[in-house]
């Protein structure tokens, strides 16, 4: 494709809003283990999403959130990130996780909410610049699940878009 040809679906300008329960859908359709946590977007401003889950289906034998379930919190906060920034400007993707890390700072007892920021917008459209190019960026990401309003866990992804 020459340079001077735009991608499919690329249309960076005019980003489409999508709303939190159309993200949520989309999750609980693609991903079932989001239904099963009872994982929800909460908010999205178009620089950072906000996805809940409640305690009950993610408990563990100490009436506390099992790791993976405030693992998996962690990555699809930043998954949804991506997906709402490429969705909204119609550029076709698969989204994979390539490096996942999390630090627990504080056991979970009540519901959970992770939230993720896009970067500074250097880094930002060096990762669609890149993405648009060569068909593949990478983008790293930082998310913060908190409950009762504290800090419980701090997740870092490498989060992989490929153009579809």
């Amino acid at each position: 494709m020459s340079p001077e040809t735009p991608m499919p679906n690329a249309s960076l300008n005019s980003p489409a809003a999508i709303s939190p329960a159309t993200e949520t859908a989309y999750l609980h359709g693609e991903i079932p283990l989001t239904r099963a946590m009872g994982m929800e977007v909460a908010a999205w401003d178009g620089r950072t999403v906000t996805l809940t889950a409640p305690l009950a289906p993610n408990q563990n034998h100490s009436d506390t959130a099992f790791g993976g379930a405030i693992s998996s919190l962690g990555i699809m906060a930043g998954y949804c990130l991506v997906h709402l920034l490429l969705e909204e400007r119609r550029i076709s993707n698969r989204l994979l996780i390539q490096k996942s890390s999390i630090d627990y700072l504080r056991p979970v007892d009540a519901d959970m909410t992770a939230t993720a920021c896009l970067p500074e917008e250097a880094v930002l459209a060096e990762f669609l610049d890149l993405l648009l190019r060569k068909r593949r960026a990478r983008l790293a990401l930082h998310t913060q699940v908190l409950c009762r309003r504290m800090l419980a866990a701090t997740h870092t992804g490498l989060y992989v878009a490929m153009l579809y």
